[in-house]
Order: C-alpha cells, then structure tokens, then sequence
C-alpha cells in the first residue's frame, strides 16, 4: 500500500520506517531536512505527501503544528484527493482532535484519531499501542498499517476517544513517575546504601513502569525516551481537558518546575532530580 507520513521525528521515524519494513511504499515529509529511513522516500511538502498517497499519517509536536501541516500553505489538504484518509498520531487532546476531524470531513476526506501509546524504544519495535476514535470500519480497513507500527489496536469510539484516552495514559504515567520521584527521595534520605535495582525488583509487581526507571529516577536520567519536555505538555493538556484536579496541578508544577531547571530534554525519569532541587533549596 501506498502511505504518507508527516513527521520524522523521534517517534515518528521508527513508525515510517516500520512501515516501509513491512512492504508498504512510503512517501514522507519532515519539516526540517532529516536522512530518509531506508525504503522511505522524501517529497517537498505535505501537499506532495497527498498528491501520492491516499492514506497518511501525521505525527508533529502539538496541535498548533497539525492544523499548519493538514491546512497550512502547501498543507496534506491542499493536495488530497476526495475520500483521502488522515491518521492523526499526534497528542492533541480531545478537542483539537474533534475539531480537525470536522474541518478534516468538511473538506471531503476521511479521518481517524489515532495516537500512540509508548515511547521512542516501542516505536523502533512495533510495540506501540494505537489509542483509537472513529469508524471502526475505517480502522479496519487500515489494519496493516497499525499492525507495522504496533502490537494492538484499541477504538475506544468516536474520534476525540483516542485522544481522551491517550491523555488518560499520559497522565497516569507522569503521575506515577511523579510520585516514585518523592518516595525514592524519601527512600535514599533515610536509606542512603539503598539497593535500588534490589528495591525495584521488589516493586515491580506494584508498578512496571516506576521499577523499570527506578535507577533513571533515582541517578542521572537519560536523555531522550519519553523526554521532560513531551510529558510537562501532555500534562498542561490533562489540565486544559479535564480540570485543575489535586494531583495533576502538583504534577504540573514539578513538570513546570524541571524545565526551568533546563532538564527538557532529559526522560520523565529526571523528576527524581527535580524533587531533589526541592529539597536541597
């Protein structure tokens, strides 16, 4: 199958090179120039990207890089045809969502929200998960190229579902990262020989997720991975859809809080550090 795809990016270049890995002929864009995945050829625009394909996938920073990308100057929709399908991938949020696929539909194309669930190590594997909202029928006509990028696939209903959900997923996963951040600190306070591989062999029952970035959150946080940046938007976006509740405007705050600390870049793990700042201030 013919497939475009708007965005090479950290999460979005494993996807299209999966893609193309698993037969499909891809045609992509990026904003800046970037080396092509093998098997992916690069065009000048989205509007190219359109005039290729029938189906594509866009996968960009935030909301605000959609709408320029789908119906900017030389935008996807400047050059689909009737009936195109766009695969919006981003994290958007509900109602940005909502609201391109009406403009989306209005024009005479097809549309289904789709983000993903996991970082950039699950995307290089196909193991992300497709958080989905739309046409079931639709989603099942593109299963193939979910299954190239992906291990499954869930619809949750309407478009606007998959966005609510992947924020759902987001939040519940800085929470969490959150919260192990002040424990561990407590933990190494009174404990300062603390086994930390040991300690999260023992919570990995409880939380996979705060085992698995235990060392990370306690030590140096790599750079990359599902980076400080990526989770403190997502979690302004929790607090724009769903309300200022108690726990995510601490959330927010300690997010807030690391990328003044200049730790962007940095994965989510680097809250441990943030905490710490806290405490030594």
């Amino acid at each position: 199958m013919d497939v475009g795809f708007m965005g090479l990016g950290a999460m979005g270049r494993p996807m299209a090179a999966n893609l193309a890995g698993s037969g499909h002929r891809v045609i992509a864009w990026n904003r800046s120039p970037v080396e092509a995945p093998e098997g992916v050829d690069l065009v000048d625009s989205p509007k190219a990207v359109a005039e290729h394909t029938g189906v594509a996938f866009v996968m960009v920073s935030a909301a605000d890089a959609v709408e320029e990308v789908v119906f900017g100057d030389g935008g996807w929709a400047s050059g689909a045809k009737p009936g195109s399908v766009l695969i919006q991938s981003s994290t958007i949020g509900p109602t940005a969502a909502e609201s391109l696929g009406e403009r989306v539909a209005a024009a005479g194309f097809e549309f289904l929200d789709a983000p993903v669930s996991g970082s950039v190590k699950p995307a290089e594997n196909a193991q992300l998960t497709i958080l989905g909202g739309g046409d079931q029928a639709l989603f099942d006509r593109y299963q193939s190229l979910f299954d190239a990028i992906a291990k499954r696939t869930v619809v949750f209903g309407p478009v606007g579902s998959g966005s609510v959900a992947k924020l759902g997923v987001n939040g519940f996963l800085v929470s969490v990262i959150a919260a192990a951040s002040e424990s561990l600190s407590w933990l190494h306070e009174r404990e300062p020989d603390l086994d930390i591989p040991t300690f999260a062999s023992v919570i990995e029952r409880i939380s996979p997720l705060a085992a698995a970035r235990a060392e990370s959150i306690a030590g140096d946080a790599p750079s990359g991975g599902f980076s400080l940046r990526q989770a403190a938007k997502d979690m302004e976006l929790v607090g724009e859809e769903f309300g200022p509740g108690g726990v995510v405007e601490a959330v927010r705050g300690l997010t807030r809080a690391g990328l003044e600390l200049g730790f962007g870049d940095l994965d989510v793990a680097c809250l441990g550090a943030v905490v710490r700042s806290r405490e030594n201030d």
